[in-house]
């Protein structure tokens, strides 16, 4: 079994190369290929916890079965397996999995300290019989394309260039809950979903999405801030799903951003608020109907396992 190694915070384009390397050389010797990463982010371990991954566990489950990843085995990131040596480290997916070769990025390190090197992998899997791929790092406008990459642009706002990281847009997910129910009383119907703590969220401000309901692709305005214009007690995703008039409480969604619209504003009044609303919702009709021009693919990618 030929396994693709790393964190694999999501799958974004770069990735794509050690899964599409991984399937060549499952293919090679008529067998299989699959994914080893962890059950929690290293860094979220070492860093004691402050850390905020690209993707909550369903979500980055999803971008792996439209990565085509259908064995991924995930290591549960402990002190005891923080703390062990290159050779350990071997000894400890051995015991485990069938692998025959493992596929990992030029960046990849491993082992406590990380004093795994794909220098010194390449020793190990070579005493083991095992082969060994190690992937250039792939770059994007003159940048290398990174998990770290993808969320700095997240984090900057900057959700066109993320999603031309990711190969798709970046998303965010969770179940619709009862809010305040102020979008009912002027004229605009809203789902809400609670912010996680671990996870990375672009600034507050109005983001064109779409989101799969019914069959259907549907462009939304997401709103993620705590409402400033009503002083909401704590931070939130507020979605303005666009021709549509279902009941969605209860509901699990995901919301795939696909560009910026605004910074988030105080308003003076609702009337105020209301005209901005309207403004905010041709301009997601315009960017959802520009990305699925051009995205269709990846979203059709999506569709099938939602």
């Amino acid at each position: 079994m030929i396994y693709a190694l790393g964190a694999f915070d999501g799958f974004h384009i770069g990735h794509m190369r050690l899964l599409a390397r991984a399937s060549e050389r499952a293919a090679e010797n008529d067998g299989d290929w699959g994914v080893i990463t962890f059950d929690g982010h290293p860094r979220a371990f070492l860093n004691g916890g402050h850390f905020r991954m690209l993707f909550s566990p369903e979500e980055r489950d999803i971008t792996a079965r439209r990565a085509g990843v259908h064995d991924m085995k995930k290591i549960r990131f402990t002190r005891e397996f923080a703390d062990l040596s290159p050779e350990g480290f071997a000894d400890y997916i051995a015991e485990r999995y069938d692998v025959s070769g493992l596929v990992i990025g030029e960046n990849f390190r491993f082992a406590k300290d990380r004093a795994g090197t794909p220098e010194l992998l390449g020793k190990i899997c070579a005493a083991r019989g095992w082969s060994l791929d190690v992937i250039p790092s792939y770059m994007l406008n003159g940048r290398i394309v990174s998990s770290t990459e993808v969320r700095k642009a997240v984090s900057d706002g900057k959700m066109r260039y993320a999603a031309d990281l990711l190969g798709h847009p970046f998303m965010i997910s969770g179940e619709v809950s009862h809010g305040d129910e102020r979008g009912r009383g002027i004229g605009v119907r809203t789902a809400n979903i609670m912010m996680r703590e671990d996870k990375v969220y672009p600034p507050y401000g109005v983001y064109a999405a779409l989101v799969f309901i019914d069959g259907a692709w549907r462009a939304a305005a997401l709103n993620i801030g705590d409402n400033p214009t009503f002083g909401c007690a704590e931070a939130r995703c507020e979605a303005h799903i666009l021709e549509y008039e279902g009941d969605l409480y209860g509901k699990e969604l995901i919301f795939f951003i696909t560009g910026e619209i605004r910074g988030e504003i105080k308003f003076g009044c609702a009337q105020e608020l209301t005209a901005q609303i309207s403004r905010d919702t041709a301009c997601c009709l315009k960017v959802c109907g520009e990305y699925m021009s051009r995205g269709k693919s990846a979203m059709d990618g999506f569709a099938v396992l939602l």
